[in-house]
């Protein structure tokens, strides 16, 4: 067993935050000072500046040894940007999260019926469908829960989660000049996953998102279940809205008005937001498709993914943004199906399953016609988007031995905010 993380981010409205100053204050200082002493934490510990390491690689660094560091960086840091006792001792406490989640642990409390406040920074009350955040050295404030808010912490409970600790945060917007805006109460559940032990495994081939996700069920070394995601009226809507964007960013290129062209800006700006959003939301979508199937059928979950110099490339070719776009879907796919997979104890694995390789003799087949490969040496031709999955049948064997024995780390993932 292993313990394992989810986190709910609920937005504080931007009417409170007007009327409020404060809050925006306190979650900036709060911000600064995590960024100041993780940077400066990471730099005694590697003596490099900018570091970008995985989970694992910082929790081999951040050993018990070096909590007095971590301590008296803290102690430096903090009262430069006027944080009080209470944030101190929390984030020596946590020193290790602090620096994994890159914000303050606050204590937290979930009230399911009529439990007793125990006075807690963070109070969760179901019953009312309220956040209220107090004890932080400025007066209090509440948070409305929504109503898919209130199902997504009931649903976690279900599954014998309870509620860890939770952070006050603030989104910060990249550029020269960077700004803060959009804060938000994050609550991170935890729960003890069993990894499953896999009688099948779910193939998840993974192209741009409006080639399709094709997702297989493999029993025994045979297919018996294959389906495409997403819905195909989700992909003419963001292709739909990639057209408008194209259209309002060479309008607005053309513009010589300065007050019409930064309308036209503005909207194209309004445009990619909703855009990002339903990418999202299909990503969503179909990481809960392929997580049911797999609890279904106790199977792990085997991706097919491009090498990272592949991907990249991709990103940084000459294609049109749109397309980068829909890359930039997949990576948060992949990362959405890994952090539910190991939720839910089930084994996840990336595996290079060719589609341009012939699954029967193993020569370099070619395109034939739009996304139909053929092969010059045996015959065998099938879509590019099936090969993944023969390649998976052919290997099914040798892919479910190595995944056996899943091994779930206990150090906390970098933190995912999942929205109801």
């Amino acid at each position: 067993m292993s313990q394992v993380y989810r986190t709910l981010k609920i937005r504080i409205p931007w009417r409170l935050v007007e009327e409020r100053p404060d809050v925006l204050d306190l979650a900036v200082r709060m911000h600064l000072a995590v960024e100041e002493y993780a940077k400066k934490l990471l730099k005694e510990l590697t003596g490099q500046e900018e570091l970008r390491l995985t989970a694992e690689e910082l929790d081999r660094l951040l050993t018990p040894d070096r909590r007095e560091l971590a301590v008296k960086i803290i102690d430096e840091v903090f009262p430069k940007y006027g944080l009080k006792r209470y944030f101190i001792d929390q984030a020596k406490f946590f020193w290790r999260d602090t620096a994994f989640w890159r914000a303050i642990p606050l204590n937290a409390q979930l009230r399911v019926e009529n439990e007793r406040d125990t006075s807690k920074a963070v109070f969760v009350d179901l019953e009312s469908g309220v956040v209220r955040v107090r004890k932080l050295g400025i007066p209090p404030f509440a948070v409305k829960l929504k109503k898919g808010n209130v199902a997504w912490i009931r649903e976690r409970l279900e599954e014998g989660a309870r509620l860890k600790l939770a952070f006050l945060g603030v989104e910060r917007r990249r550029g020269k000049e960077p700004t803060y805006g959009k804060l938000y109460v994050a609550l991170v559940f935890a729960r003890e996953a069993t990894p499953v032990e896999p009688r099948a495994l779910v193939v998840v081939d993974v192209n741009r998102l409006d080639h399709g996700v094709v997702v297989g069920l493999l029993v025994d070394g045979k297919i018996v279940k294959r389906k495409r995601l997403p819905d195909e009226r989700a992909v003419k809507k963001l292709w739909k809205l990639h057209r408008k964007i194209g259209r309002l960013d060479a309008r607005a290129a053309r513009e010589t008005d300065l007050t019409r062209r930064s309308f036209l800006e503005s909207r194209a700006r309004y445009l990619k937001s909703k855009r990002y959003r339903k990418i999202r939301a299909i990503v969503e979508q179909i990481a809960s498709e392929i997580v049911k199937l797999a609890r279904e059928h106790q199977a792990a979950i085997v991706v097919d993914t491009m090498d990272y110099e592949t991907y990249i490339a991709r990103k940084q070719s000459g294609e049109s943004g749109d397309k980068k776009h829909l890359y930039d879907g997949l990576g948060q796919l992949r990362r959405r199906l890994k952090d539910l997979a190991q939720w839910y104890g089930l084994p996840y694995l990336e595996e290079r399953l060719y589609s341009t390789v012939c699954p029967r003799c193993g020569a370099k087949m070619k395109r034939e016609k739009k996304r139909i490969m053929c092969c010059p040496s045996c015959g065998f031709s099938d879509t590019r988007d099936n090969i993944p999955l023969l390649w998976a049948k052919r290997r099914y064997w040798e892919i479910l031995q190595k995944i056996k024995q899943p091994v779930f780390s206990s150090v906390p993932a970098p933190l995912t905010l999942l929205t109801s």
